[in-house]
Order: structure tokens, then sequence, then C-alpha cells
């Protein structure tokens, strides 16, 4: 994640300079006339419940209905997919708003296009092996806790959820893959390991203990997933952009309207049993852009000084004019 960040900071200032003039503000460039600039559409994602209605917009027609041809480029994760988006390799890609921020405040010229989905109730744990002698989150102070990247979904939520319970805890954290988390807490190799969905229903199935659940107190209901498109492709394709937001948010109503649907899909997309997707707490699913929702989520990564105190989260979104 090291390496990512500071390819993200080196590239910004050639990237912003290759932009500019590409625009800012929240809303469509005034020459929208309703006629799709691009029918074809590459946008970056990973396959997983977060980012299912992409999937879903695609298999049950939502972008033909648009007039979008869209490709799923997979992406080895947001901070690659956003610097693809910033070169024009892609036109869009998935991304947090944790991500967007930090990625934008470092200066690359991006903005949220779409606001996808919100943290599932208990879809973010902490655990630890039943015999640990760790009972609580406080307990995990100086503890190594297994993490996939720094600076992400796990170790902010976790500092805000530390901070909003009191709490002066500094976990070791150390990168380990989901794939190798459950056997690296059982080995002994870390003492506890942050594990989201479906990663998480496999810790508890292996008999993990889970000591700390992040998606309550502060951060219950957080927005957790948006898609992102550079400056430059907003300016030129604005009623491309707005076709891809329509579409999407089309997609999250008909999620949100049917779960039993989307459990019995779900598998079909993600690398996610059957019997875990009737299980597993599922996202919230946005049909609207909700500016206060994300601004709640940027506030916590300005808290943490991952942001400029200045940096102002309306001014990285981009929605359609009315």
């Amino acid at each position: 994640m090291k390496k990512l960040r500071t390819m993200i900071v080196a590239g910004a200032v050639t990237l912003a300079l290759a932009l500019t003039g590409c625009g800012g503000g929240t809303s469509a460039n005034s020459a929208a006339d309703g006629k799709l600039e691009k029918t074809s559409i590459k946008v970056g994602s990973l396959p997983l419940a977060d980012y299912a209605a992409l999937y879903w917009a695609k298999e049950k027609g939502f972008f033909d209905k648009e007039g979008l041809s869209v490709e799923i480029v997979p992406v080895q994760g947001g901070p690659v997919g956003i610097q693809q988006v910033a070169s024009g390799e892609l036109d869009i890609t998935n991304s947090t708003p944790f991500g967007t921020s930090m990625a934008a405040d470092s200066g690359l010229p991006i903005k949220t296009v779409v606001l996808t989905s919100a943290l599932a109730d208990g879809g973010l744990g902490i655990f630890v092996k039943p015999d640990s002698s760790i009972q609580s989150m406080a307990d995990l102070n100086g503890k190594s806790l297994g993490i996939n990247t720094t600076r992400n979904m796990g170790d902010i939520t976790f500092k805000n959820l530390a901070t909003a319970k009191g709490l002066n805890v500094t976990p070791n954290w150390v990168e380990v893959p989901f794939a190798e988390m459950v056997t690296g807490v059982q080995a002994g190799s870390i003492e506890a390991g942050y594990m989201p969905e479906p990663f998480a229903s496999a810790a508890r199935k292996a008999g993990l203990r889970q000591v700390a659940d992040l998606t309550e107190g502060p951060n219950k209901g957080l927005a957790a997933s948006d898609y992102v498109a550079s400056d430059k492709f907003i300016k030129a394709n604005p009623d491309t952009t707005a076709a891809f937001a329509r579409a999407m948010y089309a997609s999250g109503a008909d999620l949100k309207n049917n779960e039993s649907a989307l459990r019995q899909w779900l598998p079909s997309i993600a690398k996610v049993s059957p019997d875990v997707a009737q299980q597993m707490p599922m996202p919230t699913y946005y049909d609207a852009f909700h500016m206060d929702e994300y601004t709640k989520a940027v506030d916590i990564v300005k808290a943490q000084g991952l942001v400029k105190p200045a940096y102002n989260a309306a001014d990285h979104v981009w929605q359609p004019s009315k």
C-alpha cells in the first residue's frame, strides 16, 4: 500500500498538468445535450458484494437501457484503479470515499460519480483464536493485527471506532492477503486478523472468535464504496457519465428490493460460496447520491489527518445538472 500511495503522489503533478482545464465543481458540463458522447466504456472493479450494483446493472440490462456497453475490467484494488483512471487506461473505477479523498487530496484530478453502497451491519470484524487472551478492542494494543492494506477501510474504521470508545489502541498492523488471514490467525503468525465479508463468515466457520465489530457506533451505515472518473473524462463525456450514474442507481434500487435474488446470484460474480451468500450481511445499496453520507465518510479521514483540513468533499463529487 505504501508503494501504491507513493506512486499516486509522485504521479499527481504530471497527471494534473496533463489534465488541466478539465473542469471542476459538482455538475455536468454545460455542453451536455442528452446524447451519449461514448457508448462503450471500460469500468474497473473488484467482484465484491459492495460493488454488486455494477455487475447487476450489466447483467440485468440497466446499462443497455441507457444505451451503454460496459466492459468490466478486474483491478487489483482501489489505488491501482484510480491510477488507471487518471492515466486514461480506464474510464471509471471502483474506490471508497476514503481512498478517493486521499488520492484527490494528493493532486489527482478525479471525482466520485456514483456512491454505490454503505457498510453492512456486522460486515467488518476483528477475529482471534478461540483461546486467545484478547477479549476486546482494548486488548489489541501492541498486538499483531493482520490487514490487507493500511490507510484503508480496516485501519481507518478501527481508529474511528476506538476514538469513539475513548480507547488509545495502536495495533501492530501486519499486511496479509485476505485469503491467508484465517490460517495466519490459526497458525499464530498474527495474533488477530481484520476481515470483511465474505472472509468474516469464513472466520466464523473456522471457529475464530470475533472481538470487535467495526461497523458499530460511528461506523454504522457508513458510505463505503464509490466509483470515480477523471475530470478529463467527465468534461468530455458528461452525458455518458450521467447515463452510467442513472444505470447504477437504478441497479442499486433493484438490489434493495430483491435481496433474495441477490443472495442467489452473488456467487456467480464474487468468490463466495452459496451457503455463505445466504448468511452474510449485505451492504446497503444506494439509489441516489447522498452528500451528507459521503461527507461523513470524508470527515473521518480529515479527522485522522489523512487529507488536508481544507479538503472539501463537495469539490470532488460530480452529479448531473438537473
